[in-house]
C-alpha cells in the first residue's frame, strides 16, 4: 500500500518564527510517522527572510522527517514535478490556502494531473484572520467559489467543527471536509511558582501582528493605576514594523512590560513556567499551539473568545472573555491578581486535568490517521 504523504508548507524547521503551521507538520509528521512517510516540500528561508543554514535543493532529513528545502528560484512547476516523480505520493497536503509558492501553485499544477489533494486553511478562513487585507481575500475567495477548487480531488481540513463551517461559508457547502483536531506534545510537570496576592506576572508569546492582537492588552495595561502590580513579558517574531510602533507607544515609561525577544521551540515550555498566566487577546485562532502549550505545562490561559478554547473559566483555567468589553478583561485582572496561592495552585491542576482529558485525548491522533486515511480511500472512489 502506498502511504507516502508530500506535504507542502512555506517555512518548516529549523525555521521556526512562524509559529503554529510549523508546530502542526511537525506533529503531524512524528506521531503518524508509524502509519505514513511524509515527504515534506519547503523553502530555504524563515519568515523573516533569514536564510537556513541546510542542503538545498535535494532531499534531506531533519530528526528523521524527509525533507527538501527549496530556494526561490526552484519553487516552480519544475521542481514540484520533479518531486512528484521521486516520491509518487498517494496524497498531497497543503498546509494553508492563501501561500502563492506553497498551495496555489503546485495545487493548481497538481489539479490537471488528477492527484488527490487535502488543502488545510488553518484559520484563514475566520472572521478574525479575514479582517486583515479583506479586499484582496474576499475577491479571491467569491473566484474561487466558482471554479477554482476541484471538489472531486480535493478534501479539506478542519481542526473543529468551527473551522469546517468557515470552510463550508468561505467555499461551499458541498466540499469535503475532514475534522481532525491538531495534535499536541506531551504535558509537562512544572514546580508551583510562589503567587502572592497583589502580584501578578502575564506572559505573551506570538507573532507580533495585527492579528494576535497584542496592542489590545498593552491598552488595557496603561489604563491601569501606575501602583498595580501587573507585569507582563512579551516574545515573539516583530512581523509588521509598524504595528510594533504602535506597540512600544503603549508600552514607554512603563518598567513593568518588557520586550524579551524570540523564543526557540525548545525555549518556550521552560519560559511559560515562569508566569502566573499566559494571555492571548487574538482576533482569531484555529487551534494556538503556543495556547495548547500552556495548557499543558500547567499554566492558566487568558484569551478572547476567537479561539476553539472557550468555558475556560466553568473548566478552572483560566478564561475567554469578549474584546468589545474592556472592562470584562480589567475585571479578570483584578480577580487573578488578588488571587491567593491555594487558589492558583488549583488552576494549575485544573490545567492538567483539562489537558488530559481534551487535548490528550486518544480520539485526536485516531483522527489525524483518519484524515489521511479517509481522504484516500474517498477520493479515490
Amino acid at each position: 500500500m502506498n502511504n507516502k504523504i508530500l506535504i507542502f508548507i512555506d517555512w518548516f524547521y529549523p525555521a521556526y518564527k512562524a509559529g503554529g503551521p510549523v508546530k502542526s507538520v511537525y506533529n503531524i509528521a512524528m506521531q503518524l510517522k508509524d502509519d505514513f512517510d511524509f515527504y515534506i516540500v519547503t523553502s530555504n528561508q524563515d519568515v523573516d527572510g533569514e536564510f537556513l543554514d541546510v542542503p538545498l535543493n535535494q532531499w534531506t532529513t531533519f530528526q528523521n522527517i524527509k525533507v527538501i528545502y527549496l530556494s526561490k528560484e526552484n519553487q516552480n512547476n519544475k521542481q514540484y514535478s520533479l518531486a512528484l516523480r521521486e516520491v509518487n505520493p498517494e496524497l498531497i497536503y497543503y498546509n494553508s490556502l492563501f501561500s502563492f509558492r506553497f498551495t496555489l501553485k503546485p495545487y493548481f499544477f497538481f489539479r490537471k494531473r488528477k492527484v488527490k489533494q487535502i488543502i488545510a486553511p488553518r484559520g484563514m478562513l475566520g472572521a478574525g484572520a479575514l479582517f486583515i487585507k479583506p479586499i484582496k481575500k474576499k475577491f479571491f475567495l467569491t473566484i474561487a467559489r466558482m471554479f477554482l477548487f476541484e471538489r472531486e480531488f480535493t478534501f479539506w481540513h478542519a481542526t473543529s467543527l468551527q473551522e469546517a463551517d468557515e470552510i463550508k461559508f468561505s467555499i461551499g457547502s458541498e466540499v469535503q471536509i475532514k475534522i481532525a483536531m491538531n495534535l499536541s506534545s506531551a504535558i509537562r510537570q512544572r514546580n508551583i511558582i510562589s503567587k502572592q496576592t497583589g502580584e501578578l506576572n502575564l506572559v505573551f508569546i506570538s507573532r507580533i501582528s495585527e492579528k494576535k492582537n497584542l496592542l489590545f492588552i498593552l491598552e488595557i495595561l496603561a489604563s491601569l493605576k501606575k501602583e498595580i502590580n501587573i507585569y507582563l513579558s512579551i516574545y515573539g517574531p516583530i512581523e509588521d514594523a509598524l504595528y510594533w510602533n504602535m506597540c512600544t507607544s503603549k508600552m514607554e515609561g512603563n518598567p513593568k512590560i518588557e520586550f524579551k525577544g524570540i523564543l526557540k521551540p525548545d525555549e518556550i515550555s521552560e519560559t511559560l513556567q515562569q508566569y502566573h498566566f499566559y494571555i492571548l487577546p487574538t482576533l482569531h485562532e484555529n487551534y494556538g499551539h503556543s495556547i495548547v502549550e500552556a495548557i499543558l505545562c500547567g499554566v492558566p490561559v487568558i484569551l478572547s473568545q476567537n479561539t476553539p478554547w472557550r468555558n475556560l473559566q466553568a473548566a478552572g483555567i483560566g478564561a475567554d472573555l469578549d474584546l468589545k468589553n474592556k472592562e470584562e478583561w480589567k475585571s479578570y485582572l483584578q480577580v487573578i491578581l488578588d488571587m491567593s496561592q491555594e487558589y492558583y495552585d488549583e488552576k494549575v491542576k485544573s490545567c492538567y486535568s483539562y489537558a488530559e482529558e481534551y487535548i490528550l485525548n486518544p480520539k485526536t491522533l485516531k483522527d489525524s490517521k483518519q484524515l489521511f486515511a479517509n481522504a484516500k480511500s474517498s477520493l479515490h472512489s
